[in-house]
């Protein structure tokens, strides 16, 4: 079962970055707007205006930066659904009105704001304006309602390869995990062709905590089995095997310190010390020996069958 918001956490780790915004910008969004647009005082802004209620719809990032003459305020929502919204103007226009209302409340001057909706989901997704909601919607009546406009950037559906733009390390292995992360052949190839990129963020001091999420994302979000994933993390190069086995076995230390049960974890109930780590592989490589696989493991000692295939990517490592 995927955790509860997954992609929300790899999505904030990402475009926290501000060079990943402003990637993202040059790389998708129209002449129009980012020939305006000052990518030099693109600045992370700590607010949210996401309510309960637009949080089962969407993630936020807010940004700053100068436009022309004025200062505009960047969002970017993230629609981490299977399915694309069929209504987005109504989710919109209640974030806008937070924010607004939020400035007022705090007696600042009302800037605009443009919403940027990124999206990864397989079916399409239809763009279209507000008033198309409505039928017989005339040029009077749609005076009336509370249009706004948005920019989309689909990474599923990617006709002029705005992908192949990117220039940051980390733009490209965000964009590239999100746009294949539900297609295991498609996940395969863009592995592959991202080898160097990951190489060289394991290299960088700052960027490898962003592999480590990067492997715990792919883990956990798509349908490659964990052995599968840890066997192409571990085969880049040698710093992302180092890499990836230590957050490997970090992943079960903290499983185990949450609460494991049974079998295995009667020696184990005073925390997962190195010891105790040794025992339960030696314990799995003898069932292995025996002929069980993951899956009967799991089942036999209650385990997640997760954690179970990262003990055993440890042993072969071993």
């Amino acid at each position: 079962m995927i955790p509860k918001h997954i992609h929300d956490r790899f999505f904030k780790e990402a475009f926290s970055r501000p060079e990943v915004v402003a990637d993202f910008v040059q790389a998708y969004l129209p002449d129009e707007f980012r020939g305006q647009l000052d990518l030099q005082t693109l600045t992370r802004l700590q607010d949210s205006h996401i309510d309960d209620d637009l949080g089962q719809h969407y993630v936020d990032l807010l940004f700053s930066a100068q436009f022309g003459q004025q200062p505009i305020t960047i969002a970017l929502l993230f629609e981490h659904k299977s399915y694309p919204e069929e209504y987005p103007h109504f989710q919109l226009v209640q974030y806008l009105l937070n924010y607004w209302r939020d400035q007022l409340k705090d007696k600042q001057e009302l800037r605009p704001i443009v919403p940027v909706v990124i999206y990864h989901g397989k079916p399409k997704w239809n763009k279209r304006p507000m008033r198309q909601y409505f039928e017989q919607m005339t040029d009077l009546l749609a005076n009336f309602l509370p249009d706004c406009d948005y920019y989309l950037i689909n990474l599923t559906d990617d006709p002029h390869n705005r992908f192949a733009l990117l220039q940051s390390s980390y733009a490209k292995l965000t964009a590239g995990l999100l746009k294949t992360i539900r297609q295991k052949q498609q996940l395969k190839q863009m592995l592959e062709q991202l080898k160097q990129v990951i190489d060289a963020l394991a290299s960088e001091q700052l960027g490898e905590q962003f592999v480590r999420t990067a492997f715990l994302y792919v883990s956990w979000a798509s349908p490659l089995t964990t052995l599968e994933v840890v066997t192409i993390f571990r085969s880049i190069s040698p710093k992302t095997d180092q890499l990836i086995m230590s957050a490997a076995e970090t992943w079960i230390q903290e499983g185990v310190e949450k609460g494991l049960k049974q079998g295995m974890q009667q020696g184990m109930q005073q925390g997962m010390q190195q010891g105790e780590y040794q025992a339960t592989l030696r314990y799995i490589e003898g069932m292995l020996r025996l002929g069980m696989d993951a899956q009967t493991i799991s089942a036999a000692f209650d385990l997640p069958l997760k954690t179970v295939e990262i003990y055993i990517a440890t042993i072969q490592k071993q």
